[in-house]
């Protein structure tokens, strides 16, 4: 009996322990699979609030400060270049001579001219008297009216002789005239092209010459650019030596057709009253401003793509979860991107951290700008 009852208590002890043990490991693992749901699988982002606002637009291009009217200056007539008489950044006036070419063939031909003229009007002068003598014998009958028609007929072509002889002499003494470049207008020689010395072509530029008067601008511009006026109409075009140094333009010309090596526009901007600082092939800054426009301003780290499209990560606040949204962006400035539609005033936009979402995540907004 008293076996029995020590044999029936190590039974009740035994279950109890297993029944024990069994509850302590089904509360852990209750314990493990709670804790794991309440683990917070979202991804920390750092995000800012957009707003919505008018943004002063304002475009910079550097261009060159130069002459309205400026050109290229030639011989017209090929040769050794004898003499220079003119540098870089000389002022001339209108007709002064520039530079000469070697004249030894053109005084050669001159003198050939001379000399058949001489030659051509001797001979008039002996077919004038051979006419007035044969018109005498043909009153006595003396001569027949053929031979005074062939003697007719030889003055009329000595004359023509004396004519072209004079026309020769005209055209070499012009071709000595071609010898010079002169210059055309009063202005500034910006540019030589040639040597003393040196063989030249006609027609082959020597020097370039800035004409005084009106000064403009020309920059290369992207046609983006191009579609809209500046407000007032007004450039600010600033030295680049030295930037205290500025004054006001207005667009006075854009060509019609794009430059198809660089995709760019030609802009001539006119300057009415330039600084004497501003020296002619200058570069020189032009800025532009835009009406304003209500844009978002962003940092670049808070873009992405979608597609082919650019896009941004928008944070739903009531989910925290992450979508990838379409945006226009208006254009690009130092560190910041400005978008032009595609958000409003309120929505939360990922600006770190975007590379690492995935479309449906959640996500933990730290507010506040990058770093």
């Amino acid at each position: 009996m008293k076996y029995l009852f020590k044999r029936n208590s190590l039974q009740w002890i035994l279950t109890f322990a297993v029944l024990l043990t069994s509850g302590v490991l089904l509360t852990s693992t209750g314990c493990r699979e709670k804790s794991a749901l309440d683990v917070d699988r979202s991804l920390p982002v750092r995000a800012t609030t957009v707003t919505v606002g008018p943004h002063i637009r304002r475009a910079s291009l550097t261009g060159e400060f130069r002459a309205r009217y400026q050109s290229d200056l030639a011989f017209r007539l090929g040769g050794r270049i004898a003499s220079r008489n003119v540098d870089v950044g000389d002022h001339v006036a209108a007709g002064d001579v520039l530079a000469v070419l070697d004249t030894q063939e053109q005084k050669a031909d001159i003198e050939a001219a001379k000399a058949t003229l001489r030659s051509a009007e001797a001979t008039l002068k002996q077919a004038s008297s051979n006419v007035s003598r044969i018109e005498r014998l043909v009153t006595t009958q003396a001569a027949s009216q053929q031979e005074f028609d062939d003697a007719q007929a030889a003055f009329l072509t000595a004359q023509g002789s004396v004519d072209i002889g004079k026309s020769n002499i005209l055209t070499a003494e012009g071709r000595l005239a071609y010898t010079e470049i002169r210059a055309d207008a009063p202005g500034i020689i910006i540019a030589r092209l040639a040597e003393a010395g040196q063989v030249v072509n006609a027609a082959q530029a020597v020097f370039t010459l800035a004409y005084d008067g009106e000064r403009e601008a020309v920059f290369d511009v992207f046609q983006t650019h191009v579609a809209e006026k500046p407000v007032d109409g007004q450039i600010e075009i600033i030295l680049v030596s030295n930037p205290s140094i500025q004054t006001l333009g207005s667009v006075r010309e854009i060509a019609p057709a794009i430059d198809e090596t660089n995709g760019t526009v030609r802009v001539k901007v006119g300057i009415s009253s330039p600084p004497p600082q501003m020296s002619l092939g200058s570069p020189v800054i032009g800025v532009a401003r835009f009406p304003s426009r209500d844009l978002v301003e962003l940092p670049w780290t808070a873009m992405s793509r979608q597609g082919d499209e650019p896009a941004v990560w928008v944070i739903d606040p009531v989910t925290s979860t992450a979508s990838s949204r379409v945006v226009m962006v208006e254009r690009f400035i130092s560190g910041k991107i400005l978008i032009g539609g595609g958000l409003s005033t309120g929505d939360v936009v990922v600006t770190n951290g975007a590379q690492l979402i995935r479309p449906g995540q959640r996500v933990t907004a730290i507010m506040g700008e990058v770093e």
